[in-house]
């Protein structure tokens, strides 16, 4: 008895240390909610992948966050995934350069910190471009010159016009710069100092400029920093020589054209007269269009189409594996276009006036009117600014616009890839910042004019120019200050 209760004792004992020793259970795993940072870095990943016209160089990872866990930013893995596309020569790094992020918070975090880049129909600030240039053949400094004045601003609204000279800004009337020994530039340190200034001031909620129009008359001007609906159309006219009329538009973007807005009705205006005047050739200047929608592009070119092109293809898209269900269809977004002519103009030559600012829709229009018209393409250097892919936006958790490099174009031929531009058939023409848009004296104009092979002589320029006299001017322009933001090749998707 005494015996059994010894054994039974020692068993509880050891019972209770082997229960003692043994490890304890795992514990629950951490639940691990992920935040918005990372939701929206992965939302980037995905849609570039689904949407990217080289998408067959992105990595399919079904885990997201397998790709985006390196990364702490949304730049960061936009980057990322344009390093992946293939490497072009002509760039010098990967093909998609042009993919963006727009942030509607404005952190910082979009390309290039540009959050208008895709903005259209309206604009904010001034709407002022300028480019250096010396008021005299001996001068040793040269002036602000505006380049271009947006449609629709305060400043064209105030009377501004390309070709005035800044000669003070916010009272201040420091606003020159050295020109370099070479005659061909100007002093690095002036042209910051000014850029510092011109920064400051256009940021703030007022302006105020003295300036010299092209007649010579001096003014002081007060503009208001506000938000505007551009006028894309710059200048419009018809030259009337006794061999023929031509027409001429100065065309800076392409917004929106509906049935009902103002851009329907001017262009409805111009090409009436252009009918009226039996206008058979047309110098289109589009030296600062900077792109805009596809739809405004196929709108301007069934304008100007002639009769033997109605009907026939304009373009082709080329997209992705995905993108291409919408080739056909009830959804066809991407479907080939053809030509549906929208004039009664007999049109047969167009001389396009382009600088390596023109780019996206504008090239876009420049390339599906080769097939069919006499086109050509007069230059400031040797070639546009060179992108023949285009964009739609895709909202991600209501705050960030993505906009991928999604699709690329061929005309009726098949040209495409014109990754470097357009070429010029007559590169290296002055763009002459002295005149305004329209007057027939202005170089590229002019060398459009004499190709038409019409009577160019100083009285017929002289009574349809819009601006007087101007004086005999070095015309090479001494560099840019400012120029207008890229509004590339945007398709709206229904």
């Amino acid at each position: 008895m005494r015996k059994g209760y010894f054994v039974l004792l020692f068993c509880l004992i050891f019972a209770a240390g082997c229960k003692k020793d043994s490890p304890a259970p795992d514990p629950e795993p951490p639940v691990t909610v992920d935040t918005d940072d990372e939701l929206m870095r992965d939302s980037i990943y995905y849609y570039y992948n689904l949407y990217s016209l080289w998408t067959q160089n992105i990595p399919d990872h079904s885990v997201l966050r397998t790709f985006t866990a390196p990364y702490r930013s949304n730049q960061s893995v936009l980057d990322a995934l344009k390093a992946l596309t293939p490497y072009y020569a002509g760039y010098g790094t990967s093909i998609d350069r042009f993919s963006y992020l727009v942030d509607d918070a404005s952190t910082g975090q979009s390309s290039s910190n540009n959050a208008r880049a895709f903005r259209m129909d309206t604009n904010d600030g001034y709407g002022i471009y300028f480019a250096w240039g010396r008021l005299s053949n001996t001068a040793t400094v040269a002036y602000p010159i505006f380049f271009f004045v947006e449609g629709g601003s305060p400043a064209q609204v105030a009377g501004l016009t390309r070709g005035c000279v800044l000669l003070a800004l916010n009272g201040d009337e420091q606003v020159t710069a050295r020109i370099n020994s070479d005659g061909s530039s100007v002093n690095s340190s002036d042209y910051n100092s000014f850029l510092t200034k011109f920064n400051t001031a256009i940021a703030a909620s007022s302006l105020r400029l003295k300036v010299r129009n092209t007649a010579g008359e001096e003014r002081e001007l007060n503009l208001a920093n506000r938000t505007y609906e551009i006028n894309p159309i710059s200048a419009d006219t018809i030259y009337r020589y006794p061999e023929k009329n031509i027409g001429y538009l100065a065309f800076s973007s392409f917004e929106e054209v509906t049935s009902n807005n103002q851009n329907f009705q001017n262009f409805q205006r111009i090409f009436q007269e252009f009918e009226a005047a039996n206008v058979t050739e047309f110098i289109l200047d589009m030296r600062y269009n900077v792109g805009g929608y596809v739809s405004t592009a196929e709108y301007l070119a069934n304008k100007m189409i002639n009769a033997a092109g109605n009907g026939q293809l304009m373009f082709t898209y080329e997209v992705n594996a995905y993108l291409s269900q919408f080739k056909t269809g009830t959804n066809a977004e991407f479907a080939d276009v053809y030509y549906r002519r929208n004039n009664n103009l007999a049109l047969n030559k167009v001389y396009i006036l382009v600088t390596e600012q023109t780019a996206s829709a504008a090239e876009l229009l420049i390339n599906v009117l080769k097939p069919y018209l006499d086109v050509t393409l007069i230059a400031e250097t040797t070639h546009t600014f060179g992108k023949p892919v285009g964009f739609f936006e895709q909202r991600i958790m209501n705050s960030v616009s993505l906009w991928a490099t999604s699709f690329k174009t061929a005309n009726k031929d098949g040209t495409t890839d014109y990754w470097n531009g357009l070429t010029a058939d007559y590169p290296n023409v002055t763009d002459y910042i002295f005149y305004d848009f329209a007057d027939p004296r202005e170089d590229m104009i002019a060398r459009a004019l004499s190709l038409a092979g019409v009577s160019t002589s100083s009285a017929n320029r002289a009574a349809v120019s819009r601006n007087g006299s101007a004086p005999t001017l070095s015309k090479k322009k001494l560099g840019m200050i400012n120029k207008p933001e890229e509004k590339n090749m945007l398709k709206k998707r229904d």
